[in-house]
């Protein structure tokens, strides 16, 4: 890094370091995974000041918690949650205490089998992860087309919905935008080198750009670029 002309991927204050993005705590460390396989490999970076990396770890786990609770995840990441947010929980209890306030028991419907189960809710602390979502969606778009983007960003996190039963108007709402992207997307290449954890899409269209997020396969977060 030419640390006396490279800047933030957040804003002009002179690069420090590399910032992970997704952060690195989602994918699992390979003590946690069968022998040799690895699912940190060729990780993205982009380079930030100290404020926009090392200031945010907690909100870095935060946003691996709600990924963590989402029915929509693969073994891969309902596995890490066992291995790396039990220990967490583990040194840490008082993490599950901030959960389990904000939790309720609900009846839901499973993606994977279609069946109603029963398991928990989490309200979520939505500044906070309008706040993730913003920078993890700046340093995507950084990273991809190597250039900053200065304005307000869209966006639509496809995994959570408002209701158990996901038939409220928001919930229904949110399954038509994630039908449309499957549209949109459906042409476009992945890029990443550790599908199972996270890949990513791109497209341009009359002067504005989307990219498709997937965590763990399942969780997808579209972000929608539009001056």
């Amino acid at each position: 890094m030419n640390k006396s002309s490279t800047t933030c991927y957040m804003c002009e204050e002179l690069a420090t370091s590399y910032e992970h993005v997704p952060p690195k705590c989602i994918f699992p460390e390979k003590k946690d995974l069968s022998n040799g396989v690895d699912l940190r490999k060729k990780l993205i970076t982009v380079p930030s000041c100290e404020i926009h990396n090392s200031k945010k770890s907690n909100d870095d786990e935060y946003f691996l918690y709600v990924l963590s609770a989402s029915l929509q995840i693969n073994k891969i990441g309902r596995d890490h949650y066992k291995s790396k947010i039990r220990r967490a929980i583990n040194r840490n209890p008082s993490l599950l205490k901030k959960f389990a306030d904000n939790s309720v028991s609900i009846n839901t419907i499973d993606p994977s089998s279609g069946e109603m189960i029963n398991t928990f809710a989490h309200k979520l602390d939505e500044d906070r992860i309008n706040l993730i979502i913003d920078r993890l969606a700046r340093a995507i778009f950084y990273h991809h087309y190597n250039k900053k983007w200065l304005f307000n960003i869209k966006y639509q996190a496809e995994f959570l919905f408002s209701s158990p039963d996901q038939t409220d108007e928001s919930s229904m709402q949110i399954k038509a935008i994630s039908k449309l992207a499957d549209g949109w997307f459906s042409k476009a290449i992945y890029y990443g080198e550790n599908a199972e954890v996270f890949r990513y899409q791109a497209m341009e269209t009359k002067g504005s750009q989307r990219i498709r997020l997937h965590f763990y396969e399942g969780c997808k977060l579209l972000l929608l670029f539009d001056n």
